[in-house]
C-alpha cells in the first residue's frame, strides 16, 4: 500500500508538469510564429528594395542605348571590320569579272597554272588553251592585288573544266588544291548555286592560323564558269581586336551563335559566366540564350545580362558583309555610376526598414518572456489546487483495488467529482470478475471432452510435416512450421517425384476433425497420385475425391515440380496465395494464379504455367498465418514486410533467409499468438 501510495505522490508533480506544457505550448508556438514571420518581412523588405534597386540599375542603363558612347565603339568597329572584308569582297569580284570578258587571244603562260590530264580528246584540249589564254590578264592582276594585301595569303581561280591558276605559286599550293579538289568544296557548289559573292569560314589554315574564305562565281554569257577565290587571314582582325584598352572585353559572334572570337583571357569578374559555353544559344544561363539571339535581330544596340551574382552589360553591332556580330562586354557595375547613387540611397532605407523590424521583434521577445512567467505562476497555482482534489479520489480507488487484488469481490469505490464515473467502472469490474470467476468453476468439469479433441488435433498437425526434406545440387530447401492452437489447419508436403521435386502446400477450409480428415486424405492422395508429374491432372483429380468424400469443406492447393536438370518450375495454383521470386536484382515476380479452392466445383480445368528458375533467384511459398501475423495493435505483418524482407537478403543462403524471416516473425507477433498455422518454405538456386 505505501508503494502505491508513492505512485500516487508522484502524480502530483506529473500533473503539474502536463499542466504547464499544455498551457505554454500555444504562447510557445504563437511566439516562435511571431518571430519566424517578422524576421521573414525584414528578408522580405530587403529582397524587394534589392530587386528594386537591380531594377532601378537596369533600367539606366537601357535609357538611350544607342547613344551611349560603348555602342558608338561597337558600330565604329563593326563599320571598319565591314570596310574591310568589303573592299577585299570588290577585289575578289574585279579578279571574277576579268575572267568573265577575258580574251583568248593573249598568249602567255602565268605561273601557277594546272591543267588537269585529259586522255587523247583533242577537242576538250584545245578548249582548255583557249581557257588558259583568257586567264593571263586576270592572273596578273590577281598577282598584283596578293603582293598589295598582307592579309591574303591564298589567292585562286578555278574552271569548270579543269584549269586552276594559284597565287602564290608552288608545288605544295598545287598539289592540296589541284585534283579537283576544289570543285568539290562546298563552297564551289555554294558560289554556283546563289550566284553572288558568299563567305565561308572561319576555318584553320596549314600553319595553324584562322582564315575566312571569299569566293565569286564566273558567269560566261549566262553559264557557270568556275569561280574566283581568295583566302584572307584574320590575323589582322584579331590583333586589331587584342589591342583594344579599356574595361570592356571585346568577342564576335557568328549567325548561329557560336563565339569565333575572344582574347585568350577569360575575365575574372561576373563576365565569366557570358563564356561559359562557346555558343550563346547554348548557354545554361537562359538571359544569356535571349541576349545571343536578341542581338541577330538588331542592327546595333545594347543588352543588360543577369550574370552570376552581377549583370552585364554589352554593346553590339551587326558586321553586314559577314552577317557576324561585334560586341563589347563590360560589367554593369562599372557602367552605372548614377545608378549606383540610386542603389546606395535605396539599401540605406533598407536598412533603416529592417532596423525597425529588428526592433518591434525584440519588443515582442521580450512581452512573450514577460506571459510566460505569468503564465507559469498561474498554472503551478492551478495545478497544485486541482491534484489536491483529485489526489484524495485516487487513493480511495487504490484501496479497492487492493481488495480485488486479494480476491475481495465484494467492494464498492465512493468517489465524486472529477473521478466519479472511473469508479462506477470499478464497481462493474469487481462485479464481473466476480461473476467470471464462478463460471469458470461451473465449466472445469466439462473441459475433459474438449481437452482430448485437441491432443488429438495437435498429434495431426505433427504427423502431417514431413520428416525428411529432399535436397537437391545447386538448390537449397528450407521450411518453417508453426502450428497454432486453432483448429484450423496448414499442410505442406516436399518429396521426390522420379528426377523432379513435388512441392505442396494447402489451407484447409473449415475446422476441427473434419478438417484433421481433409487434410490427411489429401495429403495422401497427392503422394499416391499416378499423374503426380502432370500438375493440372493431379490436383483436378484431387478435386474430385474432395467432392466426393469432403463433406462440404475445401482445401486451398499450391502445387509445383522443380526439374533441377532443367532448372525449371511447372506449378497450378488453386486459390492459395501466390509464391514469389525475388532475383539477384532485387526485382519481384509473382506467380500467377489463385482462383477457386478445391471442393467448390464439381469440374475444374486448371492450367499450369511453366517458368525458368535463374541463378540467385529466391522462391518462397507462404500460408496465411505468416502474413497475417499480427503484433499488439492488431496490425499484420503484411505480404509487403515479406517481399521486402526477401530482397534485403536475398544474397544470403536459403537457411540464413528463413533464420531472419523468423526471427521477424517472432519479434512482430510476440504479445499475440498465432491465430492459423505459419507455414514458410525458401527455395534458391545457386
Amino acid at each position: 500500500m505505501d508503494g502505491k501510495m508513492a505512485g500516487i505522490d508522484g502524480l502530483r508533480e506529473k500533473l503539474l508538469v502536463v499542466l504547464v506544457a499544455f498551457a505554454l505550448l500555444p504562447m510557445v508556438i504563437l511566439g516562435i510564429v511571431s518571430l519566424v514571420e517578422m524576421n521573414q518581412a525584414s528578408m522580405d523588405v530587403q529582397s524587394n528594395i534589392t530587386s528594386l534597386s537591380t531594377s532601378l540599375n537596369r533600367s539606366a542603363l537601357a535609357v538611350d542605348q544607342g547613344d551611349a558612347d560603348q555602342v558608338q565603339l561597337a558600330i565604329a568597329k563593326a563599320r571598319q571590320y565591314d570596310e574591310f572584308f568589303g573592299r577585299i569582297a570588290s577585289e575578289n569580284e574585279l579578279v571574277a569579272g576579268y575572267v568573265a570578258t577575258g580574251s583568248a587571244n593573249e598568249s602567255c603562260t602565268p605561273p601557277g597554272i594546272w591543267v588537269a590530264p585529259i586522255g587523247s580528246n583533242q577537242t576538250t584540249s584545245e578548249i582548255r588553251d583557249a581557257t588558259v589564254r583568257s586567264l593571263c590578264a586576270p592572273a596578273r592582276i590577281m598577282q598584283a592585288l596578293h603582293k598589295a594585301k598582307s592579309s591574303l595569303y591564298l589567292s585562286y581561280i578555278g574552271t569548270e573544266d579543269g584549269v586552276l591558276a594559284v597565287w602564290p605559286y608552288s608545288n605544295k599550293t598545287l598539289s592540296n588544291t589541284a585534283p579537283f579538289g576544289y570543285k568539290d568544296m562546298p563552297y564551289y557548289t555554294q558560289a554556283r548555286q546563289k550566284k553572288k559573292t558568299i563567305w565561308t569560314g572561319p576555318h584553320v589554315d596549314g600553319n595553324g592560323n584562322y582564315a575566312i574564305t571569299v569566293t565569286t562565281p564566273i558567269f560566261r554569257d549566262g553559264v557557270f564558269a568556275g569561280i574566283a577565290g581568295m583566302d584572307v587571314s584574320l590575323n589582322p582582325i584579331y590583333s586589331d581586336l587584342s589591342s583594344l584598352k579599356g574595361r570592356g572585353y571585346p568577342f564576335i559572334m557568328d549567325s548561329s551563335g557560336l563565339i569565333i572570337y575572344r582574347p585568350k583571357n577569360k575575365p575574372e569578374n561576373d563576365l565569366k559566366d557570358l563564356f561559359v559555353a562557346d555558343n550563346l544559344f547554348e548557354s545554361t544561363n537562359p538571359e544569356v540564350r535571349a541576349l545571343g539571339k536578341g542581338m541577330l535581330s538588331e542592327s546595333f544596340g545594347s543588352n543588360v545580362v543577369g550574370l552570376g551574382n552581377g549583370d552585364g552589360y554589352v554593346a553590339f553591332s551587326r558586321i553586314t558583309t559577314l552577317g557576324w556580330i561585334f560586341c563589347i562586354a563590360y560589367p554593369a557595375e562599372e557602367m552605372s555610376l548614377p545608378a549606383r547613387y540610386i542603389d546606395s540611397g535605396i539599401k540605406d532605407v533598407a536598412r533603416s526598414v529592417t532596423a525597425g523590424l529588428n526592433d518591434a521583434s525584440r519588443r515582442v521577445r521580450n512581452y512573450a518572456l514577460i506571459i510566460f512567467v505569468l503564465t507559469i505562476f498561474l498554472v503551478l497555482g492551478a495545478g497544485w489546487w486541482l491534484s489536491r482534489r483529485i489526489e484524495g479520489q485516487i487513493t480511495s480507488l487504490v484501496g479497492v483495488t487492493e481488495k480485488i487484488s486479494r480476491g475481495e469481490f465484494d467492494v464498492e469505490a465512493k468517489t465524486s467529482g472529477e473521478l466519479a464515473v472511473l469508479a462506477v467502472s470499478f464497481n462493474k469490474m469487481a462485479r464481473g470478475l466476480k461473476g467470471y470467476v464462478a463460471r469458470q468453476e461451473d465449466d472445469a468439469v466439462l473441459r475433459g471432452g474438449s481437452g482430448k479433441e485437441m491432443a488429438f488435433l495437435e498429434g495431426v498437425k505433427r504427423n502431417l510435416v514431413p520428416a525428411h526434406v529432399p535436397q537437391e545440387e545447386g538448390y537449397e530447401i528450407r521450411t518453417l512450421y508453426w502450428p497454432s492452437e486453432m483448429n484450423s489447419f496448414d499442410i505442406y508436403d516436399i518429396t521426390r517425384a522420379d528426377d523432379k521435386i513435388a512441392f505442396a502446400m494447402a489451407g484447409v477450409g473449415g475446422d476441427g476433425v473434419q478438417a484433421a480428415m481433409l487434410a490427411i486424405m489429401s495429403r495422401t492422395l497427392i503422394r499416391a497420385s499416378p499423374d503426380k508429374l502432370d500438375p493440372a491432372k493431379a490436383i483436378s483429380d484431387l478435386n474430385s475425391q474432395i467432392n466426393q468424400h469432403g463433406h462440404g469443406t475445401n482445401l486451398a492447393c499450391f502445387y509445383a515440380l522443380l526439374d533441377p536438370v532443367n532448372h525449371t518450375l511447372e506449378y497450378v495454383n488453386a486459390g492459395f496465395n501466390p509464391p514469389f521470386i525475388v532475383d539477384p536484382g532485387g526485382m519481384v515476380d509473382t506467380l500467377g494464379g489463385g482462383g477457386i479452392a478445391l471442393g467448390m466445383l464439381d469440374r475444374m480445368e486448371l492450367e499450369k504455367t511453366l517458368i525458368p528458375i535463374q541463378p540467385g533467384d529466391v522462391m518462397v511459398m507462404y500460408s496465411n498465418g505468416v502474413v497475417e501475423a499480427e503484433n499488439g495493435f492488431k496490425k499484420q505483418f503484411g505480404i509487403e514486410r515479406l517481399i521486402n524482407l526477401v530482397i534485403n537478403n536475398r544474397d544470403r543462403p536459403a537457411s540464413e533467409i528463413l533464420m531472419v524471416a523468423e526471427k521477424n516473425l517472432l519479434d512482430y507477433s510476440k504479445v499475440k499468438p498465432a491465430s492459423s498455422d505459419v507455414t514458410l518454405i525458401i527455395l534458391k538456386r545457386s
